[in-house]
């Protein structure tokens, strides 16, 4: 008995300096956020004894604010942006390890996108593809004569949000393809030596061999895209428009006034409840797509 109290207390010394910083740093914030939903508080370092019990009233709040506006053009990203990235990085990933030249120097110069802060991305785009004066595109339009599409103003206000979308798929490509990658390698060589054997084409073997043994690898990169989708944030501060405002620009503003003279930390941590909550549902979805052990191939 005294062994195994020993035991159990060098098992607690040993994961002490984890699990103190993560009920620290992660459980207690959540906590107080969900806390927070449910009462009027004045400032987000308001003691707990000075907040007012609203109950479920800065959800319905919720409704007559922009939030839901900003949910929706969350989904928009999610989904097409979502699409494109998936296709491109499926393609970079099937095409780099198909044993083509320079298969590094590719895949370095691909991630290289993600590894750029994403502020410093956004200016890249606004200043240098996009600007109207002296864009990138402008230039090349130009000089092939049209005319038309040189004159389109990527920065304007109605057109901000397809802007986006293109700094952003440049942004998140590189990092998905590098999981494909990974999964596409792992792919016993000998599947696709029988597969030619037996007279498939390239584009049979990726229906019938690489597509589905990578499938806990693309289920896996739904919630991680959900994840960083839902994340998104700088790129909405620098193409700024009422047509980019996402959930957490959004939350940024009720929280510290910067949107209004007023502050709502209520109905800020309400918004990222209900941010929280979307994550979790699309992990709970994704984890019901069988497995490749629950499928026969």
């Amino acid at each position: 008995m005294i062994r195994l109290r020993q035991k159990k207390t060098t098992i607690f010394i040993f994961i002490a300096p984890a699990i103190i910083p993560f009920l620290a740093f992660f459980c207690y914030p959540v906590l107080r956020t969900f806390l927070m939903s449910f009462f009027d508080v004045e400032q987000i370092s308001s003691k707990i004894v000075t907040w007012k019990f609203v109950g479920l009233d800065n959800y319905f709040t919720l409704k007559a604010t922009s939030f839901p506006n900003s949910l929706m053009m969350l989904f928009k990203v999610w989904l097409c942006c979502g699409i494109v990235v998936f296709i491109l990085s499926l393609l970079f990933a099937t095409m780099l390890t198909s044993g083509v030249y320079g298969k590094g120097f590719f895949r370095s110069m691909l991630y290289l996108t993600n590894v750029i802060p994403q502020i410093a991305l956004g200016y890249m785009w606004t200043l240098y593809v996009f600007s109207s004066r002296f864009g990138m595109l402008k230039k090349l339009f130009n000089s092939v004569g049209l005319e038309k599409a040189a004159s389109f103003a990527w920065t304007s206000p109605d057109n901000m949000f397809i802007s986006m979308c293109i700094a952003y798929v440049f942004s998140c490509t590189g990092y998905f393809m590098l999981q494909y990658m990974a999964a596409i390698e792992a792919i016993p060589k000998s599947l696709y030596e029988a597969a030619e054997i037996d007279g498939a084409t390239k584009f049979s073997q990726f229906l019938n061999i690489t597509f589905p043994l990578i499938r806990n690898t693309l289920v896996t990169s739904l919630t991680l895209w959900t994840s960083r989708v839902c994340a998104f944030f700088a790129l909405s501060r620098v193409f700024i428009s009422s047509k980019t405002v996402s959930p957490l620009m959004y939350i940024y503003n009720v929280l510290f006034g910067t949107d209004s003279s007023n502050t709502a930390v209520g109905v800020g941590a309400a918004a990222s409840v209900i941010v929280a909550l979307i994550v979790v549902a699309v992990f709970m979805i994704s984890n019901l797509i069988p497995k490749n052990k629950d499928i026969e191939l």
